[in-house]
Order: structure tokens, then C-alpha cells, then sequence
């Protein structure tokens, strides 16, 4: 896949619709709040660790693309920092379950795998 201009973008898609179901579930049925706000946390910083991943991972193939010989980074540790103080926001207010929000920071990253082997077959059908 040459271009992952599409899968980032189905990826984001697919996560507001979960998002959106989420918020629809702290609303309608109220035992399951906290975890329900917390995936929704977790959804959110796992998008902003994805997209932000994405752009650096279009930043280095331009650089060796170009033979620029500046160091360059994935941002590693900017994405484990703001992981880190969701989590943090998560433990310290109780409406937010823990499990959920953690559950919720990976689940972008793990999206992409059937996202990309979907628009890769429907490409080349």
C-alpha cells in the first residue's frame, strides 16, 4: 500500500463511529457509565497516538525519500507521555474505568490491521 492516506482516514472513521455508539450506550443505559466513558477516553488518545504516528511516519519517508541526512523519530516518547497522562486523568477522576481507557488507547492501532487488509483486497479486486 503505497499511499495510507485511506486507511488512516477509514481508521478515524471507524473510531468515531465507535465513539459515537459509546456515548450513545453513557446515555441510554446507566450501569455501564464508567466504562463507557472510559473507552471513549482511550478511543480518543489512541486516535491522536495513531494520526500522530501517521504523520511522523510521512515526515521519515519523505526524509529518506529525499536523502536528507537530518535524524529523524517515530515520536515515541511524546505518545507513551500523553498514554501515560491519560491514563493518569483516568485513575484520578473516578467516572472513567481504568481497564476501558487502556483497552481504548490500543484499539486505533489495532483497527488498522483489518482496515488494511480490507482496502488492500477491495484495491485490487
Amino acid at each position: 500500500m503505497d499511499n495510507m492516506t485511506p486507511m488512516i482516514n477509514a481508521v478515524t472513521r471507524v473510531t468515531f463511529v465507535l465513539m459515537a455508539g459509546l456515548l450513545m450506550g453513557y446515555a441510554l443505559h446507566h450501569e455501564t457509565r464508567a466504562v463507557t466513558l472510559g473507552m471513549t477516553l482511550g478511543l480518543v488518545a489512541g486516535i491522536v497516538n495513531f494520526r500522530y504516528l501517521a504523520v511522523k511516519v510521512r515526515r521519515v519517508a519523505e526524509s529518506v525519500a529525499n536523502n536528507e541526512g537530518k535524524a529523524f523519530s517515530l515520536g515515541f516518547v511524546t505518545r507513551i507521555s500523553f498514554a501515560i497522562l491519560v491514563t493518569m486523568f483516568s485513575v484520578k477522576i473516578e467516572h472513567f474505568s481504568l481497564e476501558a481507557t487502556i483497552a481504548g488507547i490500543f484499539i486505533p492501532q489495532l483497527l488498522s490491521i483489518p482496515v488494511g487488509i480490507y482496502l488492500s483486497v477491495k484495491n485490487k479486486l
